[in-house]
């Protein structure tokens, strides 16, 4: 998977060390760890940067390609967007992402998943690319809507560390 993904607006690259005080500070807000799996809340420093690191240290394993998302002219972080596969041997890649509060409502997270997507697409040749949102998070439903993904009907339990309980999340696809 490439290294760098460019949108109109964005600049999707890996994360740096530099970005943990930015990473961190859009995690201090709770909704960003309400609405992913495995951001903590209170997220302390420390975890943007040991978060980094394990990203960093993964980088060649081929099946978990993390980038940030940059603002194209200031490079400012905005939040971060990936593609993974939940076990090894899967065929489906999955794409996750999350915005700071100041870039939500901006269509910034609609224009980074439709970059990683595009660049998955042709990267990685998957057959279908798989995504879910918490119940209680439809604003992300709709973003995976416009990139084209359908409901499967199908629900996934998770571990939710920004809430400390199990949630429902509902599972999308896209065919590619």
């Amino acid at each position: 998977m490439r290294d760098r993904i460019e949108t109109d607006r964005l600049i999707l690259r890996p994360l740096e060390i530099s970005d943990a005080p930015a990473f961190y500070h859009h995690c201090l807000d709770g909704s960003v760890a309400r609405n992913t799996a495995r951001i903590p809340d209170p997220y302390p420093l420390l975890a943007a940067e040991l978060y980094i690191l394990s990203v960093r240290a993964s980088a060649g394993r081929k099946a978990n390609y993390v980038y940030a998302i940059s603002d194209r002219h200031s490079n400012a972080l905005l939040g971060a967007s990936g593609v993974f596969k939940r076990n090894v041997d899967a065929t489906d890649w999955e794409i996750g992402y999350w915005v700071g509060p100041d870039a939500k409502g901006r269509g910034i997270a609609t224009e980074a998943a439709g970059g990683l997507i595009r660049a998955a697409t042709a990267d990685l040749v998957p057959q279908r690319i798989t995504a879910g949102h918490f119940e209680d998070n439809p604003a992300s439903g709709r973003v995976l809507e416009k990139l084209g993904f359908t409901y499967t009907g199908c629900t996934t339990r998770l571990f939710c560390m920004g809430r400390l309980a199990y949630a429902t999340s509902l599972d999308m696809a896209l065919k590619v």
